[in-house]
Protein backbone atom coordinates (compact mmCIF):
# COMPACT_ATOMS: atom_id res chain seq x y z
CA UNK A 1 0.00 0.00 0.00
CA UNK A 2 1.42 3.26 -0.94
CA UNK A 3 0.17 7.36 -0.44
CA UNK A 4 -1.07 9.73 -2.13
CA UNK A 5 1.54 12.25 -3.90
CA UNK A 6 -0.48 15.26 -2.69
CA UNK A 7 -1.79 14.75 0.30
CA UNK A 8 -0.03 11.52 1.88
CA UNK A 9 -2.90 10.06 2.58
CA UNK A 10 -2.78 5.99 2.03
CA UNK A 11 -4.10 4.59 -1.10
CA UNK A 12 -4.12 1.03 -1.98
CA UNK A 13 -2.26 -0.49 -5.32
CA UNK A 14 -4.32 -0.05 -8.34
CA UNK A 15 -6.52 2.63 -6.75
CA UNK A 16 -6.74 5.05 -9.23
CA UNK A 17 -7.89 8.54 -7.04
CA UNK A 18 -6.84 9.78 -3.57
CA UNK A 19 -10.47 9.48 -2.13
CA UNK A 20 -9.00 12.22 0.69
CA UNK A 21 -8.16 14.84 -1.66
CA UNK A 22 -9.59 13.99 -5.22
CA UNK A 23 -6.35 13.95 -6.77
CA UNK A 24 -5.34 11.15 -9.17
CA UNK A 25 -3.12 8.87 -6.66
CA UNK A 26 -0.31 6.77 -8.23
CA UNK A 27 1.43 5.13 -5.58
CA UNK A 28 5.04 3.40 -6.68
CA UNK A 29 3.46 -0.11 -6.93
CA UNK A 30 1.22 0.77 -9.65
CA UNK A 31 3.34 2.84 -11.48
CA UNK A 32 5.66 -0.38 -11.35
CA UNK A 33 3.00 -2.31 -12.98
CA UNK A 34 3.21 -0.35 -16.06
CA UNK A 35 6.44 -0.18 -16.63
CA UNK A 36 7.68 -3.71 -17.29
CA UNK A 37 9.93 -3.51 -20.74
CA UNK A 38 8.56 -6.13 -23.55
CA UNK A 39 11.84 -6.62 -24.78
CA UNK A 40 13.12 -7.73 -21.57
CA UNK A 41 10.55 -10.17 -21.07
CA UNK A 42 11.12 -11.01 -25.03
CA UNK A 43 15.13 -11.51 -24.10
CA UNK A 44 14.36 -13.98 -21.20
CA UNK A 45 11.77 -15.97 -23.44
CA UNK A 46 14.53 -16.19 -25.82
CA UNK A 47 17.26 -17.14 -23.56
CA UNK A 48 15.11 -19.86 -22.19
CA UNK A 49 13.87 -21.44 -25.31
CA UNK A 50 17.66 -21.18 -26.19
CA UNK A 51 19.38 -22.88 -23.44
CA UNK A 52 15.83 -25.86 -23.68
CA UNK A 53 17.12 -26.18 -27.36
CA UNK A 54 20.68 -26.58 -26.65
CA UNK A 55 19.97 -29.48 -23.57
CA UNK A 56 17.68 -31.20 -26.21
CA UNK A 57 20.15 -31.29 -28.87
CA UNK A 58 22.83 -32.71 -26.72
CA UNK A 59 20.75 -35.08 -25.17
CA UNK A 60 19.66 -35.76 -28.45
CA UNK A 61 23.04 -36.88 -29.61
CA UNK A 62 24.27 -38.98 -26.53
CA UNK A 63 21.22 -40.74 -27.27
CA UNK A 64 22.47 -41.60 -30.88
CA UNK A 65 25.74 -42.23 -29.37
CA UNK A 66 24.30 -44.94 -27.21
CA UNK A 67 22.35 -46.01 -30.02
CA UNK A 68 25.24 -46.90 -31.70
CA UNK A 69 26.69 -48.25 -29.35
CA UNK A 70 23.95 -50.64 -28.69
CA UNK A 71 24.00 -51.37 -32.00
CA UNK A 72 27.89 -52.07 -32.31
CA UNK A 73 27.35 -54.71 -29.46
CA UNK A 74 24.71 -56.32 -30.08
CA UNK A 75 26.35 -56.80 -33.74
CA UNK A 76 29.60 -58.29 -31.59
CA UNK A 77 27.39 -60.67 -30.23
CA UNK A 78 25.91 -61.66 -33.12
CA UNK A 79 29.24 -61.97 -34.98
CA UNK A 80 30.26 -63.98 -31.91
CA UNK A 81 26.90 -66.45 -31.84
CA UNK A 82 27.30 -66.99 -35.66
CA UNK A 83 31.32 -68.14 -35.25
CA UNK A 84 30.52 -70.81 -32.55
CA UNK A 85 27.29 -71.81 -34.39
CA UNK A 86 29.14 -72.43 -37.57
CA UNK A 87 32.06 -74.19 -35.30
CA UNK A 88 29.24 -76.36 -33.97
CA UNK A 89 27.87 -77.16 -37.49
CA UNK A 90 31.14 -78.13 -38.60
CA UNK A 91 31.79 -80.29 -36.02
CA UNK A 92 28.33 -81.67 -36.42
CA UNK A 93 28.65 -82.46 -39.79
CA UNK A 94 32.43 -84.00 -39.72
CA UNK A 95 30.49 -86.36 -37.01
CA UNK A 96 27.45 -86.86 -39.70
CA UNK A 97 29.96 -87.93 -41.98
CA UNK A 98 31.21 -90.63 -40.22
CA UNK A 99 27.84 -92.18 -39.56
CA UNK A 100 26.20 -94.54 -41.93
CA UNK A 101 22.86 -93.97 -41.37
CA UNK A 102 23.41 -90.61 -41.89
CA UNK A 103 25.06 -90.83 -45.16
CA UNK A 104 22.30 -93.08 -46.48
CA UNK A 105 19.87 -90.62 -45.44
CA UNK A 106 21.80 -88.15 -47.61
CA UNK A 107 21.71 -90.27 -50.49
CA UNK A 108 18.01 -90.85 -50.35
CA UNK A 109 17.31 -86.95 -50.57
CA UNK A 110 20.40 -86.21 -53.26
CA UNK A 111 17.78 -88.99 -55.10
CA UNK A 112 14.85 -87.14 -54.07
CA UNK A 113 15.99 -83.81 -55.31
CA UNK A 114 16.87 -85.22 -58.40
CA UNK A 115 13.64 -86.59 -58.87
CA UNK A 116 12.50 -83.14 -58.07
CA UNK A 117 14.67 -81.33 -60.34
CA UNK A 118 13.66 -83.66 -63.58
CA UNK A 119 9.68 -82.67 -62.56
CA UNK A 120 10.71 -79.35 -62.38
CA UNK A 121 12.36 -79.13 -65.59
CA UNK A 122 9.18 -80.70 -67.06
CA UNK A 123 6.84 -78.48 -65.34
CA UNK A 124 8.19 -75.24 -67.34
CA UNK A 125 11.01 -72.99 -67.74
CA UNK A 126 9.22 -69.60 -65.91
CA UNK A 127 7.24 -71.37 -63.42
CA UNK A 128 3.73 -69.97 -62.48
CA UNK A 129 3.33 -68.52 -58.75
CA UNK A 130 2.02 -71.78 -57.88
CA UNK A 131 4.23 -74.02 -58.95
CA UNK A 132 6.81 -71.36 -57.81
CA UNK A 133 5.59 -71.72 -54.45
CA UNK A 134 6.32 -75.07 -54.34
CA UNK A 135 9.53 -75.37 -55.55
CA UNK A 136 9.88 -72.88 -52.79
CA UNK A 137 8.29 -75.08 -50.24
CA UNK A 138 10.18 -77.74 -51.46
CA UNK A 139 13.60 -76.74 -50.65
CA UNK A 140 13.25 -75.82 -47.73
CA UNK A 141 11.64 -78.45 -46.48
CA UNK A 142 15.07 -80.43 -48.12
CA UNK A 143 17.13 -78.31 -46.38
CA UNK A 144 15.30 -79.02 -42.89
CA UNK A 145 15.89 -82.62 -43.63
CA UNK A 146 19.66 -81.95 -44.13
CA UNK A 147 20.19 -80.41 -40.72
CA UNK A 148 17.73 -82.94 -39.35
CA UNK A 149 19.97 -85.77 -40.76
CA UNK A 150 23.67 -83.89 -39.06
CA UNK A 151 21.30 -83.59 -35.73
CA UNK A 152 20.33 -87.26 -36.23
CA UNK A 153 24.82 -88.53 -36.37
CA UNK A 154 25.81 -86.25 -33.52
CA UNK A 155 22.68 -87.09 -31.53
CA UNK A 156 22.86 -89.41 -28.62
CA UNK A 157 20.76 -92.91 -29.12
CA UNK A 158 17.80 -91.89 -26.79
CA UNK A 159 17.16 -88.98 -28.78
CA UNK A 160 17.27 -90.99 -32.43
CA UNK A 161 14.38 -92.17 -32.78
CA UNK A 162 12.21 -89.24 -32.66
CA UNK A 163 14.97 -87.75 -35.42
CA UNK A 164 14.08 -90.27 -37.17
CA UNK A 165 10.52 -90.50 -37.15
CA UNK A 166 11.03 -86.50 -37.77
CA UNK A 167 13.06 -87.35 -41.11
CA UNK A 168 10.42 -89.75 -42.27
CA UNK A 169 7.87 -86.81 -42.18
CA UNK A 170 10.07 -84.58 -44.04
CA UNK A 171 10.43 -87.51 -46.62
CA UNK A 172 6.26 -87.94 -47.08
CA UNK A 173 6.45 -84.03 -47.18
CA UNK A 174 8.76 -83.82 -49.62
CA UNK A 175 6.99 -86.58 -51.81
CA UNK A 176 3.89 -84.81 -51.86
CA UNK A 177 5.12 -81.73 -52.72
CA UNK A 178 7.05 -83.75 -56.03
CA UNK A 179 3.73 -84.72 -56.86
CA UNK A 180 2.10 -81.56 -56.30
CA UNK A 181 3.95 -80.06 -58.80
CA UNK A 182 4.00 -82.70 -61.11
CA UNK A 183 0.40 -81.99 -60.58
CA UNK A 184 0.73 -78.91 -61.94
CA UNK A 185 1.92 -79.60 -65.56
Amino acid sequence: MGRCQHCGEPVADGQEICYACGQKARTRAYGAEHRVNPIVIIAICVAAVSVLGVLWFSRAKAARKQAALLAEEEALRFHDSVQRAGHDWQEALRVAADDREARSLAAELEDAEARFQSIRLRVAEHPSVQQESIINRFQAELERLRKTIVVLASSADTEKQSLRDSIQAGKRRVESLMLELGGTE
